[in-house]
């Protein structure tokens, strides 16, 4: 593996989704039990922490801090990508892959991540072969990936900002050459902060999921009586469609479809 702790405390400050407070948190350590609050005071001092349990080696003590942090509602591609490392020294492949695609989900430019994750992949069981896909779509998933999630945000604001400066310069330009170029380039940039935001949106979208459990059996109705489709296996990564009650249709990379048990999966 490459490196695998990355201290970046900016990025759990600036990352979207920071919905709680730490003091409903509880970490248990040997055994003892303090709030987070009282013991790492905030998150950035709880993501040193979780670094520094990890290098020494104290990968379930790391995963609880890890943990604790996302509970709190923070989130951030590095803290995902650690945790991830930390599953993985455990030999605990589904949420270590899980967390590896949530990291990936929000900065898929990362070569770490891509990294890891590739590695995470080849140790599961299940390989497919997948449906070609439409050449507009590849380059979507290219362009997408240039960016984190964060910055294809901020590049849409921006972008929105700079239309509405043009708007105005449209409105109150004296010369009918400024104001014709204002309004085109307004519509430009207007396009391009419409895409950027979709873009930011669809690396936010949680549409796959992955298989928990060692052995998972696809049906062809979502009920126990539905014929057996096929077999799945731990860390296996899987398109969702459609739920119905306890139940989840899936997808997998070549269009095979079928109904699971819903908590046999997690999303990413």
């Amino acid at each position: 593996m490459k490196k695998y702790i990355i201290i970046l405390s900016i990025n759990l400050l600036t990352s979207t989704g920071f919905a709680q407070d730490a003091d409903s948190i509880y970490i248990n350590q040997d055994t003892q039990t303090e709030s987070v609050q009282q013991k790492y005071k905030d998150a950035d001092s709880m993501f040193v922490m979780a670094n520094h349990l990890y290098n020494e080696g104290k990968y379930e003590d790391a995963v609880d801090v890890y943990e604790a942090i996302l509970d709190a509602g923070k989130e951030s591609s590095y803290l995902y990508y650690n945790l991830g490392n930390a599953y993985f020294k455990q030999n605990a492949l589904a949420p270590a892959i899980l967390n590896y695609e949530r990291a990936y989900r929000l900065n898929p430019s990362d070569e770490d991540i891509n990294h890891n994750l590739t590695i995470a992949r080849t140790q599961i069981t299940d390989k497919f072969e997948e449906v070609p896909e439409f050449f507009v779509l590849t380059i979507f998933r290219e362009i997408k990936s240039l960016f984190a999630a964060n910055t294809w945000g901020i590049i849409a604001l921006v972008s929105f900002a700079i239309f509405l400066a043009l708007v105005l310069l449209f409105m109150f330009a004296g010369k009918l050459f400024i104001r014709r170029l204002s309004f085109w380039i307004a519509c430009i940039v207007l396009l391009l902060s419409i895409s950027c935001k979709l873009i930011e949106n669809n690396l936010r979208k949680y549409d796959s999921a992955i298989v928990f459990v060692p052995v998972l059996t696809a049906k062809t109705s979502p009920d126990d009586s539905g014929k057996d489709m096929f077999l799945l296996h731990e860390g296996t990564k899987v398109l969702v469609r459609e739920d119905f009650n306890e139940w989840t249709k899936i997808q997998l990379p070549n269009g095979e479809q079928g109904w699971v048990i819903s908590e046999a999966i997690t999303i990413i």
